[in-house]
């Protein structure tokens, strides 16, 4: 037996703990001004990839929002969110709110050629009604400069209540592209 096999339950059984299990891969290759996900199962951590993300609009944001609803409406109000944004040429910035419409940046694009980005993102306490719903995220994307850009975000929205369906729009414009798979985090 491993040292500290019975410590992590491993006898009988190797552990799912930290699995990654498929939900839904959704793929848009026409212009659309969202991508939902309803159905987040019963996890208490999600996982979230996202890649070959580009805009309708030049130098926009790919942004999510939480539904309290199942996604009849996504809230568009007080998320908290705080960010570091840095570049090839050694530029860095900080971006931070107390009163984000949205969780905070899954990803930047534009219209020029080759202008995509790819971000994964955890999601924390989304189906628990009395804890707060937490993303962290971490992007990177090649801009119109050209040159490669990070970003790094944590985001909250500070209230205790469900949230059972995930919306990523291209913000002021369009999704061109985007290849998306929404994961759960087993625990058993």
């Amino acid at each position: 037996m491993p040292l500290g096999a019975a410590r992590f339950g491993l006898l009988g059984g190797v552990a799912d703990l930290g699995k990654l299990e498929l939900i839904e891969t959704q793929t848009v290759t026409t212009s659309t001004a969202y991508v939902d996900f309803l159905d987040l199962g019963n996890y208490n951590v999600h996982f979230l990839t996202s890649n070959n993300f580009s805009s309708t609009v030049d130098a926009e944001v790919l942004v999510p929002y939480l539904s309290n609803n199942g996604g009849t409406s996504f809230i568009n109000s007080g998320y908290q969110q705080a960010g570091q944004v840095g570049d090839a040429n050694g530029n860095f910035s900080e971006s931070r709110s107390t009163s984000s419409p949205s969780l905070a940046v899954l990803g930047k694009s534009g219209t020029g050629s080759n202008e995509h980005s790819g971000s994964y993102a955890y999601f924390y306490n989304l189906l628990d009604s009395s804890k707060y719903s937490f993303m962290t995220s971490h992007q990177i994307a090649w801009n119109d400069i050209p040159e490669a850009e990070f970003r790094f975000y944590s985001a909250v929205l500070p209230t205790a209540e469900t949230h059972n369906a995930i919306r990523l729009t291209g913000g002021l414009g369009n999704i061109a592209t985007l290849d998306v798979s929404l994961y759960g985090i087993a625990e058993s």
